[in-house]
């Protein structure tokens, strides 16, 4: 199947959906969405006054959680500024430890080395170029830098895959398409996730851009997943 990730594609799609976004992403993950972004940021174990990168922030939520829990610095990249606008909104008293960015990811407006970890949830399979994409986010890390990526996936064991997949391609874009308005982009959502990467094939990917993958664990069934990656440049 193939999917026209174009940026002006994807932004425009995000600009429209922007007002129901949080909304949807509570209501079609039943609240566990919010759960899966405590973990992200549990892992990377960040510290105060570290730099993070908030890979495909959309409105915001994740960068807010990063900040509030750990005292870092929060750089939110989105190529949808109508989500960057709801991200600042949200985020107005964040004191500066929110900026925002509007940009590609494939193509960051970061030097070398800026940041100390980076972070995307559900950003991932939008991007039009993985290996690209992953090239990108080992450039603007330092060296000993993680990253921590959630992604919805497909589970592989029956009867829960069955499970899955009625909901997923009957259901979902229908809810989404209703409360949004916008069902094309629902079904856009069903159909990216059924054409990702499975984890094995991902990891590989992540493994051909340098990374070393650290963990690798499936959430809830396996309709998400969490990878863990760290850039290691030199060797103890």
């Amino acid at each position: 199947m193939r999917i026209d990730k174009s940026p002006a594609i994807i932004a425009s799609m995000f600009d429209r959906i922007a007002s129901t976004y949080d909304l949807l992403n509570f209501t079609l993950s039943f609240s566990m969405d919010d759960r899966w972004r405590k973990t992200v940021i549990s892992s990377l174990n960040i510290k105060n006054g570290d730099k993070v990168l908030d890979i495909a922030t959309g409105t915001g939520d994740m960068a807010a959680r990063a900040f509030r829990t750990a005292g870092c610095t929060v750089t939110g990249l989105d190529i949808s500024r109508r989500m960057l606008d709801i991200a600042a909104q949200k985020n107005k008293s964040s004191r500066g430890s929110f900026l925002i960015t509007a940009g590609d990811a494939i193509a960051m407006p970061f030097s070398n080395e800026t940041f100390d970890h980076a972070m995307t949830a559900f950003g991932i399979r939008n991007m039009s170029d993985l290996p690209a994409f992953l090239d990108e986010v080992f450039r603007v890390l330092k060296d000993g830098g993680k990253m921590a990526v959630l992604e919805l996936s497909v589970p592989s064991h029956l009867p829960w895959k069955w499970v899955y997949l009625a909901y997923f391609k009957v259901i979902l874009p229908v809810i989404g398409g209703l409360i949004s308005g916008d069902f094309k982009a629902y079904r856009y959502l069903r159909d990216s996730v059924m054409g990702f990467p499975p984890p094995g094939e991902l990891e590989r990917l992540m493994k051909e851009s340098g990374f070393k993958v650290i963990q690798s664990s499936p959430l809830f069934f396996e309709i998400a997943h969490i990878y863990l990656l760290k850039k290691v440049t030199t060797e103890v």
